[in-house]
């Protein structure tokens, strides 16, 4: 079957351009035209939330133009105002447009509008396909709206050329975190970390409103798109301590320039890793161990299983571009 065009509307314009890039070179791969509008959130645009809602609805009335013309189908990177974006994608695309809503966090890690028992009601009443980058995501949406079957498609992946590693010669092995600070950050595991591997590694954080962490250095900053790369690609390891979490776009961005990502088992972060050397339990022992096997990796082998996650998502966006979308549900929906 011949893939359908996409035009894709990036409602977080700045911290999910990366994210796009990867998008389109994996529905690309089907061969489909795609387009991109861009809609950046108040804190790259300025303004206010209503603005950056005003700008969003303009942003789909104009893909609802071009899609009647072409019969490209729509796809919403994230959810503006939760489950309502469903109702909001909707009404201004009509009945004629096929339509996707990638919802990354179905319960959000910070406090966002629009995720309510009202909110999921309202969106179950609405004729839009959800898509979810991983089975922990898939199943929060199965629990909180039991009439929904979401789409499960993989996290885009976007592989690097290989660089020399810029990292230090003969210093301590340097882990880092990156991003900003959320209550769902498991700030235990890293004050045992800082205790245990203080003296012997250069434990760094580096983003917004974290607190002191015992045996860390903690820079309070937001993190620029070039100087997160270069965070990364300086860095052993980057860590990513939560003890809740739906996928994580800093492992994956890790991934792809060659830095391996510890994590917490049983999460998103296995579908990237043949086996669970990165992964660790609630104990600090296992993160330990976890952070000693991944500073000693090899980039170009991190850089492979990259390359091999590539595959593995233009493979299956291909397949959504080329199928139609049916949004199915196991109760009726507006139509």
């Amino acid at each position: 079957m011949t893939a359908a065009d996409v035009i894709v509307v990036n409602t977080l314009g700045g911290a999910l351009r990366h994210y796009t890039v990867g998008l389109v070179a994996s529905i690309g791969a089907s061969g489909a035209r795609i387009s991109v509008d861009h809609v950046d959130e108040p804190s790259r645009a300025g303004g206010s939330g209503v603005g950056w809602v005003r700008r969003y609805v303009l942003a789909l009335w104009s893909a609802r133009r071009s899609a009647r013309r072409s019969g490209a189908r729509v796809l919403v990177t994230w959810p503006v105002l939760g489950h309502l974006d469903r109702l909001i994608v909707h009404v201004v695309l009509g009945r004629g447009v096929e339509s996707s809503l990638v919802m990354h966090d179905p319960r959000p890690l910070v406090p966002a509008r629009g995720y309510g028992r009202v909110a999921r009601w309202v969106g179950d009443r609405c004729r839009v396909e959800v898509v979810v980058h991983s089975g922990t995501a898939a199943a929060a949406l199965a629990a909180d709206c039991p009439d929904l079957v979401p789409v499960l498609l993989p996290h885009p992946v976007v592989p690097r050329a290989a660089t020399a590693p810029k990292r230090a010669a003969g210093g301590r092995p340097v882990v880092r975190v990156l991003g900003q600070f959320k209550p769902d950050r498991d700030l235990a595991v890293l004050a045992g970390i800082g205790a245990r591997l203080g003296d012997s590694h250069r434990l760094e954080i580096v983003g917004r409103r974290w607190p002191a962490v015992d045996g860390w250095t903690v820079t309070d900053a937001f993190v620029t798109e070039e100087r997160l790369d270069d965070l990364m690609s300086t860095a052993h390891a980057v860590l990513v301590p939560y003890t809740r979490f739906f996928q994580s776009g800093i492992a994956i961005r890790a991934l792809e320039l060659g830095t391996p990502a510890v994590g917490p088992a049983g999460s998103s972060m296995a579908d990237l890793y043949p086996d669970s050397r990165y992964l660790a339990d609630r104990s600090v022992d296992s993160w330990c161990a976890a952070i000693d096997a991944a500073t000693s990796a090899s980039g170009a082998a991190t850089r492979e299983l990259a390359a091999r996650a590539d595959i593995v998502c233009r493979a299956a966006w291909s397949h959504w571009a080329r199928e139609p979308i049916t949004t199915t549900r196991r109760r009726a929906v507006v139509s």
